[in-house]
């Protein structure tokens, strides 16, 4: 996706125009057919959620029909531009030979643009959307006042920062390693300090000893994060078992705290083929993920709160100052994003740390997802934000680290719970899935999994049934998989164990479709190790003597 006009070629082939682009709108990109009164929403939208661009001759249904660069193109674009108070740059293109005009917008900081008629919008995916009441007045006063991450720090001693972590950062943005000595230009290199040209000093902002500094608390009152282990699972405080106090630059603290989380939650044990490895209770993506954003998004302005971590039997919550950021809401925190601390944002994300456009809520949700465990929860007020991570999972243990053959697989929860059940019954048929799972779209979930090669359909119409994929099982293994011969020698333990058995009580103890147990009964009597007696309703099936 090119990021500006320099990013564009002047020229290019249709394939390679939409190659660049994609089909789908964003909240970086619009298509427009021409320069109409729309533009006039998506210019300040734009600008108030982090720039784009709007590319004019494309239509609704991504026909490239043109939009030559004009003098009359030009007048309304910049009209338009001009009455949002949002300066703007125009550059003609040509793809396959068919004039385009591309408009590029920028991100608006420190000030608040609307649309002429006072509406203020936000690019929200592929449109621009008005905000209003609350979200409109914490979206205003998170925008116009400076972040606290920018206030400038009272003093600055450069012994006071590691400069391992500032020379890892600043690797990490393509630039050379600094020497204790330059500690203030590697620190305006990062975006966290300023040039004071007047005294020919350096202002150091308080983003900078948040990431860097050895104890961030001299500077910052509240700058840690502190954790507690308490008994039972509430509610109230409780009797606690344990407690930390952690400060320091970011990433060290995060790793602190994982290891004090992992200290004081249960550590499984699980054998993969040859080796025994330790499971945690809680996925550490997923923990740290939750501690990063707790860490980088809390309101660093509330001097003398902290971030706490609290940990019960059955979950952690992370709770941070300060309520979400400017339109956040708990019901758009997945598809929107806005930075309340962009300095420290923009620099983990350089150290691929994050992904400033909401990515890691997703990535906290698949994570719990891949172990079948409970979608994090996220809770928030005025005054803080709360996420909660529990223990439950719909599995045991042993499924848990048998799905973590396919954690870099796209896949949904559904497909995994169907995974996990082939993996016990050896195969599963449309109505065990509707069994297990009555809310769901069987037909859709089985053409889906099928389709990613996860499931192979043997049988026909009604005794059809879906088995593991040879891929899954060379990816994961047989291990565990109840196969045909285990249902059979299970039926024939369960004959002998009763006397004798029909047809429905088999699929019953199965748990499989009763056209796929007579199968496998009538399988036992073809091989003499049961014997049938009585027509087809009310047939029985004996041991042989």
């Amino acid at each position: 996706m090119a990021r500006g006009l320099d990013d564009i070629p002047n020229e290019m082939s249709e394939d390679e125009f939409w190659g660049l682009f994609g089909r789908n709108e964003h909240a970086g990109l619009d298509f427009k057919r021409g320069v109409g009164n729309s533009v006039l929403d998506a210019i300040p939208a734009m600008a108030m959620t982090s720039g784009g661009l709007i590319i004019h001759g494309i239509t609704d249904d991504r026909v490239i029909h043109g939009c030559p660069l004009s003098q009359n193109t030009q007048d309304r674009i910049t009209r338009f531009a001009n009455e949002c108070n949002v300066e703007v740059e125009v550059k003609a293109i040509s793809v396959e030979g068919i004039e385009l005009t591309v408009t590029e917008v920028p991100e608006v900081n420190g000030r608040i643009v609307t649309t002429p008629d006072g509406r203020l919008l936000r690019r929200i995916g592929g449109d621009s959307q008005p905000l209003r009441n609350d979200a409109f007045a914490r979206f205003v006063m998170d925008h116009i006042g400076h972040s606290s991450e920018e206030a400038t720090l009272a003093h600055f001693v450069p012994s006071d920062f590691e400069l391992h972590m500032v020379n890892e950062a600043l690797r990490a943005d393509g630039k050379r390693n600094t020497r204790l000595s330059l500690m203030g230009r590697a620190l305006i290199d990062l975006g966290v300090a300023l040039p004071d040209t007047s005294s020919q000093e350096i202002e150091v902002m308080q983003a900078a000893a948040v990431l860097f500094a050895k104890d961030p608390t001299q500077y910052i009152g509240g700058a840690r994060i502190q954790l507690v282990r308490r008994n039972g699972v509430g509610p109230g405080p409780g009797p606690s078992k344990a407690r930390a106090d952690f400060s320091g630059p970011l990433l060290t603290v995060v790793d602190k705290c994982l290891g004090f989380i992992n200290d004081h939650s249960q550590q499984h044990e699980a054998v993969t083929g040859i080796f025994r490895e330790a499971i945690p209770e809680y996925p550490n993506e997923a923990l740290r993920e939750a501690l990063v954003n707790a860490l980088a998004h809390r309101d660093y302005g509330l001097v003398g709160t902290t971030v706490d971590v609290t940990i019960w039997d059955d979950r952690v919550e992370i709770k941070s100052p300060g309520g979400l950021p400017g339109h956040i809401t708990v019901d758009n925190i997945r598809e929107d994003h806005f930075s309340r601390n962009r300095r420290i944002m923009r620099v983990l994300k350089t150290m691929d740390v994050v992904e400033e456009f909401g990515e890691g809520i997703d990535r906290m949700i698949q994570v719990m997802e891949s172990r079948l465990l409970r979608a994090p929860k996220i809770e928030a007020s005025a005054e803080s934000v709360t996420v909660t991570l529990h223990n439950d999972s719909m599995v045991s243990l042993d499924d848990q680290v048998w799905l973590r053959h396919f954690a870099s697989q796209q896949l949904t929860l559904e497909e995994r719970r169907a995974l996990v059940s082939i993996r016990h019954e050896g195969w599963i048929t449309p109505r065990r899935l509707r069994q297990l799972m009555p809310d769901v779209d069987v037909a859709t979930l089985i053409a889906g999994a099928t389709k990613k090669g996860l499931l192979v359909r043997e049988g026909t119409r009604g005794g059809s049934r879906y088995v593991l994929s040879p891929e899954v099982i060379l990816r994961a293994g047989s291990e565990g998989i109840l196969t045909s011969s285990r249902q059979e020698q299970s039926l024939l333990e369960e004959i002998n164990r009763r006397g004798s058995v029909s047809t429905a009580e088999a699929a019953d103890h199965l748990g499989v479709d009763t056209r796929i147990a007579r199968s496998l009964l009538n399988d036992l009597v073809q091989a003499g190790r049961a014997r049938a007696e009585g027509q087809t309703r009310g047939r029985r099936y004996f041991p042989v003597e």
